[in-house]
């Protein structure tokens, strides 16, 4: 994948210990790993999901004034969900990351890290690991989450459906914003579909 590829994990490694959480510690280390076990079902790059599954909660947990002002300064969009919601942006921001410090230009790495949280619909199976093991790694608690995981590991597409299934229900569930993603991701889906 990439050259230095070890040294961008070693390195997220260290930046996830200096800016996440201690709880989010935890799940961003079961993304890690729950990537790690999709990487040997589907025969995928480990160190290409390692950088994916280690930047992708990177900002998660800075103030919102901060968060906006690095998406500023990386001339991300703000939209005006993004102004009301501006946590929606540390995956953009992650992304943006990615691109400025290490040089990565690889677009379902980007994609798959900047849109994690919402999905989108040119998603290829990188990004859709990513998503999956954001959902599913171990410490998520939820209704039919053990079936999602067996599903995850038979067939990375149909389970990708049902994640956005899941992201759908739960938003409308809850009164929560539905991303313009994840309707168009759906969308786009639902043109293909095989379930």
């Amino acid at each position: 994948m990439y050259r230095n590829a070890q040294f961008i994990v070693e390195d997220l490694e260290k930046l996830v210990h200096s800016l996440v959480s201690p709880d989010r510690i935890e799940h961003v280390n079961g993304v890690v790993d729950f990537c790690l076990r999709l990487a040997k079902r589907y025969n995928l790059d480990k160190d290409k999901l390692k950088i994916m599954a280690f930047s992708h909660d990177l900002f998660r947990d800075l103030e919102p004034r901060r968060l906006r002002k690095l998406a500023v300064g990386y001339g991300i969009e703000i939209s005006d969900l993004l102004e009301k919601k501006p946590i929606l942006l540390h995956g953009f921001v992650a992304a943006e990351f990615l691109r400025k410090k290490y040089g990565i230009e690889d677009e379902d790495v980007l994609l798959g890290v900047g849109y994690h949280t919402s999905g989108h619909p040119s998603f290829g199976i990188y990004s859709k690991a990513l998503a999956l093991a954001d959902s599913l790694e171990l410490s998520r608690i939820y209704e039919r989450v053990n079936q999602l995981r067996e599903l995850a590991f038979y067939d990375i597409d149909i389970a990708f459906v049902e994640i956005i299934r899941n992201k759908i229900c739960y938003a409308v569930n809850n009164n929560l914003y539905l991303l313009p993603q994840t309707i168009s991701t759906w969308n786009k889906l639902m043109e293909g579909a095989r379930v």
